[in-house]
């Protein structure tokens, strides 16, 4: 019972969280006409709400959750490095248009997600937002996706300038790495994987609205 009641509260705060981040975005777009503010308007927000996704692998390590703690890492690390290792050291490229992009798309996805466990844990859940948790990956995902490869690849030329996190030979450990190279690697493991991901989320549509949908038929003709 204690699990429900901090699962339901943990959805509802990141759900929340979320929309300010959604609502920050779209005023400054809507605002400023610009692109150049967004990111430090929503900065705080925006760390906070996807950082605590962290606890999604602990919730599914512990059993909180029926997921895979390794499938839930692979998922919450590509937006943690975008965010933390890509967006946020790299003040040139924080008012790049797709920025903005990738945000929204990222908002728009965990309110309808977050939103929909916190209402199955109480067995409320709306067919619109069931239809919503299914249908919107279809377009949000490559939108979001596409704002991660164009924010990464945006900072390669400043990182191999800077030399950022970088590490050069000679050393006492006697060690080298690159990591310009490294986010070029990391951005071509996006491309294996996102077809694999894409169809089997659109399985999982197929099966649970066509599910959803006779429910809706039996209430409605009960």
């Amino acid at each position: 019972m204690l699990g429900k009641v901090y699962l339901l509260l943990y959805n509802c705060c990141l759900a929340f969280g979320w929309s300010l981040v959604l609502v920050y975005t779209l005023y400054e777009l809507y605002s400023k006409e610009t692109t150049t503010t967004v990111y430090k308007k929503v900065e705080v927000a925006l760390k906070l709400s996807q950082s605590l996704a962290l606890l999604e692998i602990v919730h599914a390590a512990v059993g909180l959750v029926r997921s895979s703690p390794i499938t839930t890492f692979i998922q919450v690390q590509s937006r943690l490095v975008v965010l933390w290792l890509v967006l946020d050291p790299v003040k040139e490229v924080q008012a790049d248009f797709n920025v903005p992009m990738m945000i929204c798309a990222w908002s728009v996805a965990e309110i309808v997600r977050y939103w929909y466990y916190a209402l199955s844990l109480v067995d409320s859940v709306p067919y619109f937002l069931t239809w919503a948790r299914y249908s919107f990956f279809t377009f949000l995902y490559p939108i979001g996706v596409s704002g991660e490869l164009l924010t990464i690849y945006s900072i390669l030329p400043h990182v191999t300038a800077s030399g950022m996190y970088s590490i050069s030979m000679p050393n006492k450990l006697n060690v080298s790495f690159s990591y310009p190279t490294f986010l070029i690697i990391y951005m071509l493991g996006y491309f294996p994987y996102l077809p694999k991901l894409y169809t089997h989320m659109l399985r999982q549509r197929s099966k649970v609205l066509g599910a959803s949908s006779v429910v809706e038929s039996e209430k409605k003709t009960s």
